[in-house]
């Protein structure tokens, strides 16, 4: 090593005449004597470049025959015989992926970046890895570092598809698999990813065309069978989604996601029992996974196989013991047991997991409404609607409960009065033989038996992207066995005295009933008369939500669009979440010119019902 290469380390090495002259002109004759003999040491760490690549192509060969353990054993001994081997580390880094070595991924690919940084394909690589790990900006990042190195190939922007696809940026993830087709059009992964993209955005007939197109190039492949099917259900070509998933099912029988989507389909089309197979064979595939011991569990609920649904819902729980979907459907099948308290308890704990769950709110509301305890059911049902208005199965249980306390409060209010009739009242003398006996008195107004609520039938399950688990409507569940009640019979009062007046009601009560008589009156198209109890539910309480949105809607029929602004601009005030009351808003606004607020209240209306769901 020269003077001036020391110095560059250390500085005062570079001194002329100092001190160290003469020790650095002796150490110059051993450095002379060391690289006198670095060349023969040099050939034997010489790389083999041949042996590796020989190495190398065993490996290829090895992943063409699926042999990966063979494949990485080769690649490392390409490694070992030529360290700089970037394509060996490469190609063992996407095997140790594959494998779930991600850790000794990423050691390879790192490595090939610091061994040759201007190589696009190590970035593209190191894309794929952290898009594999969800990680899909941090891919993106990686990608386009590549494609700046030069890398233009349809397999870069098809990689680039799936992590905008991942990012929820489907319109980008279309453009992203247009260029990867227009690089190669005879590539099927494009096609698919785009077709994935076009039902995201629910364009439904796009997507079964992208699909058509990936399976002309690649015939016979199942997963892009599956997503056809599901194409075919969001345009509610039932039989042609079961055609696909049968014929990818014959492909791959093991496909336990095929195997859920036709058991789904299955109960949409009334056929619970190829459903309860399709659960079964599903469930024999994948035990671990709780949506299929809940979508089983509400076929034999409707099978009227009680102990049965009850299992597998205790299994869901087991599962998945944080999941309030499970609690909540597993108090419906002991509800439907006869086991109330169980019930109750479950659908408690379903809250206790998470307070924001509006079907639990509205399952345990179910649950007292038909145990008869209507003000605690009112209180849940209420709060199940502050948290989602769009339902409307809710609504309607709200209104049925205020009407029964209101029933009870005036059952209530007689009997007190009769009460105090017969403590006002003085005892007549014994009649005299002969006095002609007094006719009896009519019962009280009100004193009227409640008619008995026939149960809600349960709702089928809604196919999507990925179908969710059917389950029992809580109140159908909780209705099957809980034991309906009627009021004592009428007891004949004395007249009371002329003093005795009945208490009034509340206004809540008040208001209940006239938004009662409203939505009858506007079921039977009497839309003026509806307005007008509508309007008196509004003056008895000025904050039901419910009374300005069916009061907008009843002068909506009546083309009085400008007071239908008014009530529904009240309603979104008192709850801002209210879907109804945006799509009435959004017809309103459209009546009065006002395209653009139309347009964005009917966007509003779309995201709250699609975050319902």
């Amino acid at each position: 090593m020269r003077n001036e290469e020391l110095g560059r380390f250390f500085p005062h090495f570079a001194r002329r005449g100092s001190f160290w002259t003469a020790p650095l002109a002796i150490a110059a004759v051993f450095w002379s004597a060391a690289w006198a003999c670095a060349p023969a040491r040099a050939a034997d760490n010489k790389a083999d470049k041949k042996g590796s690549q020989a190495a190398f192509q065993r490996g290829v060969r090895a992943d063409q025959a699926g042999k990966r353990d063979e494949a990485i054993a080769a690649y490392t001994d390409a490694l070992t015989a030529d360290p700089e081997n970037t394509a060996a580390l490469r190609a063992r880094a996407r095997d140790y992926l594959d494998s779930g070595a991600a850790d000794k991924a990423l050691a390879d690919i790192e490595k090939a970046i610091k061994t040759a940084p201007g190589e696009a394909a190590s970035y593209a690589a190191r894309g794929d890895y952290y898009l594999a790990a969800n990680t899909p900006l941090r891919a993106l990042q990686d990608y386009d570092t590549a494609i700046g190195l030069g890398l233009e190939r349809s397999e870069i922007y098809n990689s680039r598809g799936k992590a905008r696809y991942a990012l929820g940026q489907y319109d980008k993830a279309i453009e992203e698999y247009a260029h990867a087709i227009k690089l190669r059009l005879d590539s099927a992964e494009p096609y698919k990813g785009r077709g994935m993209a076009h039902a995201a955005l629910r364009q439904y007939y796009e997507a079964v065309e992208d699909f058509n197109l990936s399976l002309a190039r690649q015939p016979g492949a199942e997963p892009v069978l599956v997503e056809r099917a599901l194409a075919y259900v969001g345009l509610t070509q039932y039989p042609r989604a079961i055609e696909d998933l049968t014929a990818a099912l014959q492909l791959q029988p093991n496909d336990a996601r095929a195997l859920r989507v036709r058991g789904a389909l299955d109960e949409r089309m009334g056929d619970d029992p190829g459903a309860l197979a399709d659960y079964t064979r599903a469930i024999q595939v994948d035990p671990k996974d709780a949506r299929l011991y809940l979508a089983r569990g509400s076929v034999y609920t409707r099978m009227r196989k009680y102990q049965e649904s009850l299992n597998d819902r205790d299994q869901a729980v087991k599962l998945e013991p944080q999941n309030p979907e499970a609690y909540v459907a597993r108090g419906g099948s002991y509800h439907l047991l006869g086991d109330h308290d169980k019930g109750l308890l479950d659908r408690t704990i379903a809250l206790t997991i998470n307070p924001n769950y509006a079907p639990a709110w509205a399952a345990r509301g179910n649950a007292y409404f038909l145990l008869g305890r209507y003000e605690e059911a009112l209180a849940d049902l209420k709060h199940a609607e502050s948290i989602d208005a769009s339902n409307q199965e809710t609504e309607d249980l709200i209104v049925k409960t205020q009407a029964k306390i209101e029933e009870n409060a005036k059952r209530q209010r007689a009997q007190e009065m009769e009460r105090a009739a017969d403590a006002a009242m003085v005892t007549p003398p014994s009649p005299t033989p002969g006095d002609a006996a007094s006719p009896p008195d009519a019962p009280p107004a009100g004193a009227v038996s409640p008619p008995v609520e026939p149960a809600p039938k349960p709702a089928a399950p809604a196919p999507d992207s990925m179908p969710q688990p059917a389950h029992s409507n809580p109140a159908a569940a909780a209705a099957a066995t809980a034991p309906h009640t009627t009021a004592p019979p009428p007891v004949t009062p004395a007249p009371p005295p002329p003093a005795a007046k009945p208490a009034p009601d509340t206004p809540a009560e008040d208001a209940a009933l006239a938004y009662s008589r409203g939505r009858k009156l506007s079921e039977e198209s009497k839309f003026a008369a509806a307005v007008n109890e509508f309007t008196k539910a509004v003056e008895f309480d000025p904050k039901f939500t419910l009374a300005f949105n069916a009061r907008a809607y009843a002068n909506i029929r009546l083309q009085r669009y400008q007071e239908a602004l008014a009530d529904l601009d009240q309603a979104l005030k008192l709850n801002p979440y209210y879907a109804n009351a945006y799509q009435n808003r959004a017809v309103a606004r459209r009546a009065l010119g006002d395209k653009a607020g139309a347009d964005a209240d009917m966007a509003k209306a779309r995201n709250l019902l699609d975050r319902a769901k």
